[in-house]
């Protein structure tokens, strides 16, 4: 398959950032549902009322400010230790801080106090990725899915991981039920087509492309996946289209010249398959040299 599901890693400062973006997509709605609330002093899983240091912690997280949240969350944790949310709150912080060993132990804590607490599951799991332990991450996902039968986020991640590992099936079969949830996500398409075409399905995966396209027209990989499934159906005309899309979208892409110069040559037109090869090439494309040797001769 030329298109991959996955994007290419991200710098470790990317990856950071993706960290912050994510842990706060997750801190600041649990914050903005205790602030909206009328009674500000909501009440625990153990019954004790949050105290003025919680509230504060959530404020200085509505600020940016987590150096002095978290140490409003420990003065929390000290006066009700059984305040899983202010533990979970911590986990998230030392999450941002690349603390993940104390990011696991506050995320730990958190279901301890609170075993039906979705979210700390979801974000244990990964905690667990970045550090390498997959198990106890695709372990953690499950308890999430078992407590929460349409936890999309974990949905997600559950089937993203199958597809890592080869099991396309049970991938579609998660990526299913997240689409049902959420039927707006591209990328779900995305993952779902790629399973089904890495199992032979490539008609099942141009439908999927084509919902993810839909979705999103100037997403590449979409119309590069899409091109790829028409090529293996020998729709050669449809997989060109498509990369010509990708051409117009970004003109200087050089890896789309050798996308539709293979396109080109299976379909036997070899001196168009050259003639984007020695595009690719004046582009400075790394593997255009070694594209016109094997195939220009």
């Amino acid at each position: 398959m030329i298109g991959a599901a996955a994007e290419a890693a991200s710098p470790n400062n990317k990856r950071l950032n993706m960290i912050k973006k994510r842990v706060l997509l997750v801190l600041v709605p649990i914050v903005t549902m205790l602030f909206s609330c009328k009674d500000k002093a909501a009440t625990t899983a153990s019954g004790s009322k949050l105290d003025e240091h919680y509230m504060k912690g959530n404020e200085l997280v509505l600020n940016d400010d987590f150096v002095n949240a978290k140490k409003e969350f420990e003065a929390a944790l000290k006066t009700d230790s059984n305040n899983w949310r202010a533990c979970y709150q911590l986990a998230g912080i030392h999450e941002l801080e690349g603390d993940f060993t104390k990011a696991l132990y506050y995320f730990n804590k958190s279901v301890e106090i609170n075993p039906k607490f979705t979210l700390g599951y979801y974000n244990k799991s990964n905690v667990a990725e970045l550090i390498g332990d997959e198990k106890s991450s695709m372990r953690d996902l499950k308890t999430a899915i078992e407590h929460k039968k349409d936890f999309f986020l974990a949905l997600l991640s559950k089937g993203r991981k199958e597809y890592s590992t080869g099991k396309f099936k049970d991938a579609i079969a998660d990526l299913d039920e997240a689409i049902k949830v959420n039927p707006n996500f591209y990328l779900a398409y995305s993952m779902r087509g790629s399973c089904k075409y890495r199992l032979g399905d490539f008609q099942g995966a141009i439908n999927d492309f084509n919902s993810e396209i839909n979705l999103k027209p100037d997403h590449l990989m979409g119309l590069i996946n899409r091109a790829s499934a028409y090529a293996e159906m020998k729709n050669f005309h449809a997989a060109i289209d498509d990369i010509n899309t990708v051409m117009n979208l970004d003109p200087m892409w050089s890896q789309a010249y050798i996308y539709r110069g293979m396109f080109y040559y299976r379909a036997g037109v070899k001196d168009s398959a050259c003639g984007d090869f020695r595009v690719a090439y004046k582009m400075k494309n790394p593997e255009a040299e070694n594209y016109s040797k094997q195939y220009c001769k």
